[in-house]
This record gives structure tokens, C-alpha cells and sequence, in this order.
């Protein structure tokens, strides 16, 4: 059992929310740390315990490049626009004159403390981060996140769905002024039928994201308060796992 601290901060009273007491070895969590902790624990005792990082790949250094690319080009940085962002060329263009309009904050680098407030990236208090590419003001109560995908869409669904949730939830709780808030996926690398740039959009009243808010952070209470970190084999969580493999595996429960 988690002992429970009566502590709470107005936003815990609306919400319900409760604040552990201590925080076990892992004392900050983000969207894909959680997904990976709930996949299988001892994956990340293994890299946020042990210490021991994954090993990076040619994708995920295509996909910074490329996010690089749009953050350079929105802020005005990059002159003319990278041809990796091409499918949503005019999103980009109507993006840069928003930014120059002072209507955009680019990657935001959100911290929350335990209580849900407002803190730095890196501060000791900082229980939770969210990470996103763009924020677009549309009004004092209205407002757009915009994430930039690049690789498949496909298969990952109901993954970009909870995470744009927690997008929105983060969105409310920084700026306590907006009612309303449009998750964007945008899929850097595939068209539509249309031939338009493909994404995946979802609005959010206040009201509607803040039902959601208890059960990501009894999700991320749960991360943050774990002492045993049991491996949770199967094909589907040890898939893409580089601990398993190797001269000198870092786990002995991998499952081809």
C-alpha cells in the first residue's frame, strides 16, 4: 500500500487527486516513459535504474532531424523550407506567420510537480514532462497543440490518442484561461487520398480532458512509487526491446 498525504493542492481538491508520500527510484515520468513502464517494468529499471541507455537508430535520428527542420523553418531560422516538410507545406507556411505573430510557442518543454503545478524541465520538484511541438493561441480561451509524427501512423492509434489526451490535460493545467484545446497529429510522411497532408485531430473542453486527468496520474503515481520492476515477457513488449539481445543481454526473460 502507497501511504497518502492529505497535502493537496487546489487543483488535487477538484480533481481528486492524491500525492504519494515518497517517490520510489524513478521520480519523474513523461508520456513514452510511462507506455514503456506499463509494456514491462524491468525494461525500465533497466535504463532509468541501472542506468543502461538504448541504443539510438536510424529512424529516431531521421525523425529529430527532421523535427529540426520544422522548428528552424516555423521560427524563421531556416530560410527556405526543408523538402522532409513538404506534404504539409501549407500548414508550415500559416505556422511561420502565426509564430511571427507572437501566437506560437514552439517546443515546449513542460515540468509539473506531483500536485500538478508549474515547474522547470529539470527541477527537483518535477514529477511529470510533457514534451510538444508547437502551441498555436488562438484566443484567451481557444487554443491548438501540434505534434509532428514521422514514420507510420498505422498500429499506432489509440497510442497517439493518449497521448494527445495528455497533451490537452498538460495544455489546461498551464494556461488555467483556456475552455478549449485541439490535439494535431501531423504525419510528416504520408498523404491522404486527397493528396493532403494526414492527420489525426481531436477537441477537448476543459471539462471533458480534466475527466480523464485522475487515471493518468494514478497510471504515473504507479510508476513513480514502483519498487519491484517484474518483467512482463511476450512478444508484443520484448519485440523491440535491445535488452534481450546481444553478446551480453541485460535480460534473461526475453521472448523472441
Amino acid at each position: 500500500m502507497i501511504k497518502l498525504t492529505q497535502d493537496k493542492s487546489p487543483q488535487a481538491d477538484l480533481l481528486d487527486f492524491e500525492k504519494p508520500a515518497v517517490l520510489g527510484e524513478i521520480r519523474a515520468w513523461s508520456y513514452s516513459a510511462l507506455k514503456v513502464f506499463e509494456e514491462c517494468a524491468y525494461r525500465t529499471y533497466i535504463t532509468r535504474v541501472k542506468g543502461i541507455k538504448e541504443p539510438g537508430s536510424a529512424a529516431m535520428d531521421r525523425g529529430t532531424q527532421i523535427h529540426q527542420y520544422a522548428e528552424d523553418y516555423v521560427n524563421g531560422t531556416m530560410g527556405e523550407m526543408h523538402d522532409s516538410l513538404f506534404k504539409f507545406k501549407e500548414e508550415f507556411e500559416e505556422l511561420r506567420q502565426l509564430y511571427a505573430d507572437a501566437k506560437v510557442e514552439l517546443e515546449g518543454d513542460w515540468g509539473f510537480d506531483v500536485d500538478w503545478g508549474v515547474v522547470g524541465w529539470m527541477e527537483k520538484a518535477t514529477w511529470a514532462r510533457i514534451k510538444l511541438d508547437g502551441l498555436v493561441h488562438e484566443d484567451e480561451t481557444s487554443a491548438r497543440v501540434i505534434d509532428y509524427k514521422t514514420g507510420k501512423k498505422w498500429g499506432n492509434e489509440i497510442a497517439h490518442s493518449q497521448q494527445g489526451l495528455l497533451y490537452a490535460i498538460g495544455t489546461f493545467f498551464r494556461h488555467p484561461n483556456l475552455q478549449f484545446v485541439q490535439t494535431e497529429f501531423w504525419y510528416l510522411d504520408h498523404k491522404n487520398a486527397k493528396g493532403e497532408g494526414e492527420t489525426t485531430k481531436k477537441s477537448y473542453t476543459r471539462e471533458q480532458a480534466m475527466l480523464f486527468a485522475p487515471a493518468f496520474h494514478r497510471r504515473a503515481v504507479k510508476m513513480t512509487t514502483e519498487t519491484e520492476f517484474a518483467p512482463t515477457p511476450s512478444k508484443d513488449s520484448c519485440r523491440w526491446c535491445p535488452h534481450r539481445k546481444g553478446d551480453e543481454p541485460q535480460c534473461r526473460w526475453g521472448v523472441a
